[in-house]
């Protein structure tokens, strides 16, 4: 057993922090604000108050190309909230362990604290953020996990037996073709997050400002 203290600081290449990303903006691009949002720009970020309160960060990043952030979103709700064989918590864990992979600190916050929101499971959400292999995973999860981690670090190795080892978890072909529209959506976001240098949410700054105190050992 672990407590959450027990879990590594992140290393700084692996979080690719700058100054910026624990204090001011380090967007690498000038954003469009909600005041100066116009015709689709404001439609969307009207849109994203209605779903979560707020305009999250990666939203204006995508502020420049209003058509593709129209379409990105619509893509992004069916991939992770439409019918599907796979459980909601299925598909936060995939994106989480794709940004990891990736290393998008953005997006292992985001959707790890989703994926945690979704099993009610502190632990097991910090694990997934960590290191996925240390996580207590059914079969059927660790199967998904691994493929995730394949398509995304070498996508031309992938071949049919990658397809069986799925279906022998248990996993339909619906499933599987689900699952790779996540991993497929999460290595585009990743790298528009990154790319364009999207700014660390209040909440993801905190964290970093505040790590989790260690306890000393008696």
């Amino acid at each position: 057993h672990r407590d959450l203290h027990s879990f590594p600081t992140r290393r700084s290449s692996d979080l690719r922090l700058s100054i910026g990303w624990a204090g001011n903006s380090m967007t690498y691009i000038d954003i469009i604000d909600e005041q100066d949002a116009k015709g689709i720009l404001k439609k969307e970020y009207e849109k994203g108050i209605l779903r979560s309160g707020k305009v999250f960060n990666i939203l204006k990043i995508m502020s420049r190309s209003p058509a593709t952030l129209r379409d990105a979103m619509a893509m992004y709700l069916t991939i992770m909230f439409g019918k599907s064989d796979l459980s909601r918590a299925q598909r936060e864990m995939l994106a989480t362990v794709v940004s990891k992979v990736n290393h998008c600190y953005y997006w292992i916050e985001a959707h790890g604290n989703d994926f945690r929101d979704e099993v009610k499971d502190d632990i097991l959400a910090e694990h997934l953020k960590h290191d996925w292999h240390k996580a207590d995973l059914s079969v059927q999860d660790k199967s998904l996990c691994l493929w995730a981690e394949k398509l995304t670090k070498t996508p031309g190795e992938m071949s049919k037996s990658d397809i069986t080892i799925l279906e022998n978890a248990a996993l339909s072909q619906d499933a599987i073709s689900d699952a790779a529209q996540v991993v497929g959506y999460f290595n585009y976001i990743n790298r528009i997050a990154d790319g364009l240098g999207v700014d660390l949410e209040p909440e993801m700054k905190w964290k970093i400002q505040n790590p989790p105190k260690r306890e000393s050992n008696p």
